[in-house]
């Protein structure tokens, strides 16, 4: 048996399969489930803008999981500390003179990053520098993530 494919008009000026060099943008997702506190990372999903991601990431993270926000940051807007290195992996993230940046901390090594709170600094150097936990960061498996508020696309509520 076999099937012929009809034309269309236009079909000539599409490319089907046809993604950015390296594919479509990752992004991270954060999920606050009913009665939860804070934001807690549940991994990460590939889109091509914040509503796909949005999208792809309550369809991902929220089929049998009850959740009241979401939250998708674009991977290349979160700089990192992970108490394995002397130095931070800093984006070069451009902000405003004195911005907004949410805060990540993961206690240790297989837990997930949760959002610990909002703090205000000039960059990611100076955030990491903020929030970084001083009483923990010779422990194995601290990171700290830190991303500029202005890049967080939310849902709330989480319709599902």
């Amino acid at each position: 048996m076999s099937y012929e494919v009809p034309h269309m008009d236009g079909d000539d000026k599409i490319e089907f399969g046809s993604l950015p060099e390296g594919g479509w943008p990752r992004w991270e997702a954060f999920v606050r489930q009913n009665g939860g506190l804070a934001h807690v990372h549940s991994e990460s999903v590939h889109a091509p803008d914040a509503e796909t991601a949005l999208l792809n990431a309550r369809d991902t993270y929220l089929r049998r999981v009850e959740g009241v926000s979401l939250w998708v940051i674009p991977t290349d807007k979160i700089s990192e500390w992970a108490s394995e290195s002397s130095e931070p992996d800093a984006k070069d993230i451009t902000a405003a003179p004195s911005a907004l940046w949410e805060v990540f901390v993961r206690h240790r090594r297989g837990l997930a990053h949760v959002h610990a709170g909002s703090i205000t600094a000039t960059g990611p150097y100076d955030a990491i520098d903020k929030a970084r936990p001083i009483n923990v960061t010779r422990d194995e498996g601290v990171s700290v993530w830190v991303a500029p508020a202005a890049y967080i696309n939310a849902a709330h509520p989480v319709e599902a």
